[in-house]
C-alpha cells in the first residue's frame, strides 16, 4: 500500500466512523437553554463605535465628499455638528 492509498483508507474510515454518529459531539453538547454554548450569538455591537470609525475615516480623507457623506448617512448623530464645521473649513463657508 502506498503512503497515498493508506492516506485515503484513513479519510474513509474517518468519514464512515463521522457518518456513523446519531450527532456530533459539539450538537450533543448544545442542549441547554442557557446561551452560552458554541451556536450563541456574538454580542451586538455598539452602533456609536460604527459612526465614530465612519467619522474617524472621513476625517482621515478629509475631503468635500467624505464629509457630504458622512453628514448624510448621520444627520443627527452628535459627531454630525462637527462634520458640518469640517465641511465648511474646507469649502470656505
Amino acid at each position: 500500500m502506498t503512503k497515498r492509498s493508506g492516506t485515503l483508507s484513513m479519510r474513509l474510515a474517518l468519514a464512515g466512523a463521522i457518518a456513523g454518529c446519531a450527532t456530533p459531539p459539539v450538537m450533543a453538547q448544545s442542549d441547554t437553554s442557557d446561551e452560552s454554548g458554541p451556536f450563541a450569538a456574538a454580542p451586538a455591537r455598539d452602533p456609536d463605535i460604527a459612526v465614530q470609525e465612519e467619522f474617524d475615516a472621513a476625517r482621515r480623507a478629509d475631503t468635500v465628499k467624505a464629509w457630504e457623506l458622512f453628514i448624510a448617512r448621520h444627520p443627527d448623530h452628535r459627531l454630525a455638528k462637527e462634520a458640518q464645521q469640517e465641511l465648511r473649513r474646507l469649502t470656505g463657508q
